[in-house]
Formats: structure tokens, sequence, C-alpha cells
């Protein structure tokens, strides 16, 4: 018979069994019984002073390693803290377990002290999965099923709510083993879809394929770099508003820039394939058409939930990206050589490349006391990028800046968020250095983002995660700036008066940094930035270069 152990030691058994053997936490006092469990078991418990950083930290690690990564919250207060980062992660797939230490039964029947009647309605929009845990016997095997749910396709965030008496009591259940649980759980798209979109791409004119976050998250970035050389079609990036890594290299002769529905590569395309993308999301009702209606499209998403969201998809292709592209590519091939048949087009829609946008940035005139422009700013930063730094993009209005100028040969080199919650770069950067300590990490934050994350430097410090930070700062919510000034302009009025809700100056970013132990320098000449970040970024712990931007810069339209 199995001896009676805590359900909590029931819970570390389990997280074992799964390989996890870090856990990120923002605790409070009903998780008593798991934080003791937990340190006796040896597991690298990362704290942080507040859940946000708790949730960034995780989904950084799971988008990095590919891997469920765990948290732990207190209670309906610490989960309402966590919303904001887990949508993110719920946007982005990223296989994120909330365990949720509960009050006991009877508090939370009398409403009493950090509960809520309804916690599980408040997480429920933001993971694909959740339940509260009924009885001390079954808290390893809900915590399977939580973490199975988490990684199987379509992958995303799941909850698991954790009464605190619940965790305190005596169980003899032994576990299921968590290889029942663990399957891929893989789909690829049914034969007669994928022949169909090889004969359509194969008999277009003007096939414009369109690379994915999912592609790179199923590593099937390689994969499309093959069917654009077969077809002899170009490439563009998902639409920056959804984009979240990069899935097609940039400096490759196929490659024709983000996806821009002005483009003419865009307009002249009679079939596009969205391999992997969100096709699309929306920033505002302006109407604007993203796709010719006269288009054939293929859609390829392991989510099909993302099929005929906005456009109807003629030939849709649900399952795991890999998958798909693998089956897509040999039907292609299948379908007549590429050796037969014309140059379509010839590359003449390649856009810019990084290295003469950076050049172009840096050759307007600076200096004078005169604010560092944007672009003069990230064309230097993103200059000093080498093949093993990654670069995490939070910087709100000037994260299309870095996606232009940042040399992106693979996916490790770039991470974004498109959830539109401030903070998040500051945790998640912290959660991807630690899945890849060979690599250096380099967040290019806004100054708001810093101010809504600040708690992450804690973590950071006393752990010594060698994060470089690059805080933007303008001073100002510069994007609610701009929505303001097209609202006026729209309605007649004088766009130039003094903007509400936009000044946020008087914050001493690199002096925060140092009082939370970082090293930190503030530059206010675009001539000292390029030693300034070399300087930051080999210091054996975390640091931050503070760069003051011009506050008149809005940043590009949001559409």
């Amino acid at each position: 018979m199995t001896p009676a152990r805590r359900a909590a030691d029931v819970l570390v058994e389990v997280l074992q069994d799964w390989g996890i053997d870090r856990l990120f936490i923002c605790p409070g006092s009903t998780e008593a019984a798991a934080l003791e469990a937990l340190s006796e078991a040896g597991i690298a418990l990362y704290l942080t002073t507040h859940e946000s950083v708790t949730v960034a930290m995780a989904d950084g690690y799971s988008r990095a390693t590919g891997r469920p990564s765990v948290v732990y919250l207190h209670a309906n207060v610490g989960l309402t803290n966590g919303l904001a980062h887990l949508w993110a992660a719920r946007l982005a797939r990223s296989p994120v377990i909330v365990l949720n230490g509960l009050k006991a039964a009877g508090v939370q029947s009398r409403e009493g002290f950090t509960t809520a009647p309804h916690v599980r309605s408040m997480v429920q929009d933001h993971v694909k999965w959740d339940w509260e845990t009924l009885e001390a016997d079954l808290v390893g095997e809900d915590l399977n099923r939580a973490l199975g749910r988490a990684v199987q396709e379509p992958a995303g965030p799941t909850w698991l709510g954790l009464r605190q008496e619940v965790m305190e009591a005596k169980t003899q259940a032994k576990p299921p083993a968590a290889k029942r649980y663990t399957g891929a759980a893989r789909n690829r798209p049914d034969e007669a879809s994928v022949r169909a979109a090889a004969r359509a791409l194969r008999s277009a004119q003007h096939p414009l394929l369109v690379a994915g976050t999912d592609l790179a998250r199923h590593g099937a970035g390689e994969l499309l770099v093959q069917l654009a050389e077969e077809l002899r079609a170009p490439v563009v990036l998902e639409d920056r508003r959804s984009l979240e890594r990069v899935s097609f290299p940039t400096g490759h002769p196929r490659y024709a820039g983000p996806y821009d529905p002005s483009a003419s590569v865009v307009q002249e395309a009679d079939t596009v394939f969205f391999a992997g993308c969100n096709a699309f999301v929306q920033f505002e009702d302006v109407g604007l058409h993203q796709v010719s209606d006269s288009a054939t499209i293929i859609h390829s998403h392991p989510d099909p939930e993302h099929l005929n969201r906005v456009y109807g998809t003629d030939i849709p292709l649900l399952g795991h990206q890999a998958l798909a592209l693998q089956d897509l590519l040999e039907a292609v091939r299948v379908e007549g050589s590429s050796s037969a048949r014309p140059e379509r087009r010839p590359v003449v829609a390649a856009p810019v490349e990084p290295a003469e946008l950076r050049k172009a940035a840096l050759a307007e005139p600076q200096g004078n006391g005169q604010p560092i422009s944007p672009a003069a700013a990230v064309a230097t930063i993103t200059e000093l990028v080498a093949s093993d730094v990654t670069i995490v993009n939070d910087s709100t209005t000037a994260s299309s800046l870095v996606l232009r100028m940042a040399p992106i040969e693979s996916p490790e080199q770039y991470h974004g968020t498109s959830s539109g919650s401030l903070g998040w770069g500051m945790g998640a950067s912290l959660g991807f250095q630690l899945a890849s300590p060979g690599r250096r990490v380099v967040a290019v934050l806004g100054d708001g983002v810093f101010q809504f994350g600040i708690n992450a430097l804690w973590t950071a410090a006393y752990y010594a995660i060698p994060v470089t930070y690059v805080v933007l700062n303008n001073q100002s919510f510069a994007a609610n700036g701009a929505a303001i000034q097209r609202y006026r302009r729209a309605a007649g009025l004088d766009p130039d008066r003094k903007l509400p809700g936009v000044d946020i100056s008087g914050t001493d970013v690199s002096a925060a940094a140092r009082a939370f132990g970082l090293e930190a320098v503030r530059v206010t000449e675009l001539s000292e930035l390029r030693s300034a970040v070399q300087r930051m970024s080999v210091v054996a712990g975390p640091s931050l270069v503070e760069v003051m931007t011009d506050p008149a810069d809005l940043g590009p339209a949001p559409f």
C-alpha cells in the first residue's frame, strides 16, 4: 500500500515525473504546504514580487523551450494580477500551467479574505482548460491532466485551482504516470486538402507565401524556405499586429518584407498561402481590406478557431504546422518540377535591406541637445545584434522599427507579443534567458512597458539573470497620443493641442534600475549609445540602458 503523504508531495511527484525542475512563484500564506514540499524536493523556485512577472517569465521560458512551465499564484488577488500576461500566453499558444492556491472551502463559502465566488470564471477566457481539484486523492490526476492539456495541440495555458485544505491533507493515492498524458496528439491536414493546395500554388501566376508565428513554434520555418524556393514565390512575414516570431530569414532572396496590404506583392497575388498565421487581428474598425477578394486563400493553422475568423478560406489545412508543411511540400513537388516552370516574377518586391534602413536612420541629423530619434536608436541597437543574441521586442510604438532593422535569420533571434499587455517583455525576457543560457537576451522596451513591469528588476537582480534591458524613454504613452491625433483629424479638430492621458515624464529609469541592483546608464546623445549597449551587454548580471528619445515622435499608424 502506498504510504500516506501530503497531497502537496503528490503534486511534486507529478512535476518531477514531467521533468519540471523549476517553478515560477509569487506565493501567499495559502501555499505553505506546497512551498514546503517543493523546497524539500529541490525544485528551483524563482520568486517574483508581482504575479504579472511570474506569468511572463513562465511564458518566455515555454516559448523558448517548447516545453510546459509551471507558475503558482496566490488566491483570487494573485490570479487577477497575472491575467493580463496569461492572455499573452494564450495568444502565443504557450503551455503555461497556472497552479492557483485557494482558500479552504469553509473560508470561501463565507466570502472570506482573498476569496471570490466565481474564481474559475475569472480565468476561463485566458486558458484552454480549467479545473478546481475537489479532493486530495485527485491532485496527481488533475495535475497530469492540466499538463497534458497544455501541451496538446493547439497548445496553450491551463489552470488548476488547489484549495489549502486539499493540499495539506494526507492521501494514499498513487498518481498516474506522466507518460499517459504526454502524447504528442498532433493532427495533420487531410490528403485531399493538401493536394488541392498544391495544385492551387502550382497553377498560380502570382503566389504569395505568408510566414506566420506558428511555423517557428513548430519548427517548420525551413520547410517554408524550401517551399518558396520550389515555387519561386515571394514570402512576407505575418502582419505585425499578430507577429510574435520570425519564421523566414529576412536575408533570404525570396523575402519581401512584412505583410502590407498596399504592397504590390500583396495586391497582385492571385493565391495567398497564410502559413501558421493569424489572418487577421484587427486593431481598429477601419474597413481595410487585407487581401484581394479575388485571390485564392490557403490557410494552415493548428487551431480550427482561427480558420475563417476574418476571411473565408478556400483551402484550409488544419494541423501541426511541421506536418502540414511537410505534406504540402511533397505534394507541390509531385505536381511538377520548378525547373520546368519560368520565373513567375522578378524579385523586385524585396524590401529595403535592414542594413540600408539602419544607415538611412543614422544619416538623419542628431545631437545638439535634440532628443534621439527612435529610428536612430533602434538602428544603433539592432546593428549590434549577433546571431547568438535574442531580441525581446516590447517597445510598442517602435516595435515595427525593431522588426524591420534587425537582421533575423533564425526564430531564436526574435520574440515579441501581440497581446497589448504592457510590461510583458520585462518578465518574459528573464524566462527567455533562463531557457537559453548560451544566448544573450536584449529586451527593447518602451518606458511605459518599463513602468508596468518594473517588479521584474528585483527578480533579475536577485537571481543575477544577465538580461540587458534597453528602454526607449519618450516620457509618454505615445500610442495613446497617436490615437488621439487620429481621432481629432477625423473629427476636424486641431491635432496639435495638448494631448491628454499621454505624459508620463519624470521617472529616472536608470536610477530606478540601479536602486534594484542593476548596472544602468542613461544615454542622451546618440554618439554614446553604441558604447553603452556594448558595455552593458557583457556584464555578468542584469543591466539597463535608458535612451532618451523624442517625445514628439508618436510612432507609425497601427494598421
